[in-house]
């Protein structure tokens, strides 16, 4: 086992250069983590250097001028970057579209790299979601005509890629519907299109609605969580989970992953996104124990016989230079019990995972 380093939990995407006292924050948000061959990627967003005026999101900071990013690692400790606007295109219209949620696949029957992302061009609008290809997982970026999905009318504020083990690939997405949903739905064998084919794995007609965090795959068990509305907010958000034994089946309410810090369990209902779940009347009061916002599930192969699977989540208002491209991220492994229910999740300031130097993964 070759010895891979110390991942912080907090804020893994510091890189340190002793030699020059220079630290190097890495700008790239609300993406996903994977990894291709023996390289793991970043794909994210770039906030840049604005200040958040407030405990949410003040509809300008994070909102205007996001580029998405990629930056590289042979070992999750140090980082190199790629490109900071990976999809050349939005740099056409951001000064007034929204740009998230940038997520990469490999399409092993097509050869091609599949990103989907949220633009507000779609988001809130109807129910398409963005589309972009590229040769290789480097770049750039090209956009295609988007996906125009099926199992609701109107997609609202999160979008998720999920690559299954035969490589179908399947989209989550909530949606501004009456009922609100939550929904995955299974694209064509080239990941052009949907196929019709859609399950919906929670629905409510009350506020708040849940934003939507990865979908991932153990024991042939699919596991998905769904956390309150957290619009940039600095407390966090939930971690609700939901299994099948089938995407575009039923799908079960399991359990709580992200609790309040002191213990208690959130309310099922609150009157606005500007309200602290954990704090009823004081933003400032008690936070999750991960006060993070969800947006992936991070499934690394780190041996033959052993995969890691890494809640990601967002700081939101954490850096302390107030620079919202600075924030910090969460990385949380999440852990099972003998029953494969995951545990509710720690805080960890830190955490050290072993990787086979002689493993090559296969492109996932």
């Amino acid at each position: 086992m070759g010895y891979l380093g110390r991942c912080t939990a907090s804020a893994p995407l510091l890189q340190y250069q002793e030699w020059d006292l220079v630290i190097l924050f890495v700008d790239a948000h609300d993406g996903c983590l994977v990894k291709f061959n023996n390289t793991y990627f970043i794909y994210g967003t770039v906030y840049g250097k604005c200040h958040q005026s407030t405990t949410i999101c003040d509809g300008e900071c994070g909102y205007i001028n996001n580029t998405f990013a990629l930056y590289t690692s042979f070992d999750l400790v140090n980082w190199t970057l790629i490109s900071n606007n990976i999809v050349p295109e939005v740099t056409e219209d951001n000064n007034h579209i929204n740009y998230w949620m940038p997520n990469v696949g490999y399409n092993s029957r097509t050869g091609q790299y599949i990103m989907i992302y949220w633009p507000s061009r779609y988001g809130f609008q109807n129910s398409t979601v963005a589309l972009a290809v590229s040769s290789t997982p480097f770049g750039p970026f090209v956009n295609v005509p988007p996906l125009v999905m099926q199992g609701g009318r109107v997609i609202s504020s999160t979008t998720g890629l999920f690559v299954d083990d035969d490589n179908t690939a399947y989209v989550r997405y909530n949606t501004r519907d009456s009922p609100l949903r939550h929904v995955i739905e299974k694209l064509s064998p080239d990941w052009m299109t949907s196929t019709g084919e859609f399950s919906i794995i929670f629905e409510k007609q009350d506020y708040p609605w849940y934003e939507g965090g990865g979908v991932f795959k153990r024991k042939g068990i699919y596991y998905t969580m769904l956390s309150t509305d957290c619009c940039f907010c600095q407390w966090g958000a939930d971690a609700r989970t939901f299994i099948s034994t089938d995407l575009l089946g039923n799908w079960t309410y399991l359990s709580q992953l992200d609790y309040c810090a002191d213990g208690k369990a959130p309310p099922d209902h609150v009157d606005g996104m500007n309200i602290n779940p954990c704090s009823i009347n004081d933003p400032y009061g008690t936070n999750f124990t991960i006060p993070a916002q969800q947006f992936n599930v991070a499934t690394l192969p780190i041996s033959s016989e052993e995969t890691l699977y890494m809640y990601y989540g967002e700081r939101f208002r954490s850096s302390k230079d107030g620079i919202k491209g600075h924030d910090f991220q969460a990385w949380i492994p999440i852990e099972f019990m003998d029953s494969d229910t995951p545990k509710p999740m720690n805080f960890y300031d830190n955490f050290t995972i072993n990787i086979q130097e002689e493993y090559s993964a296969e492109l996932i």
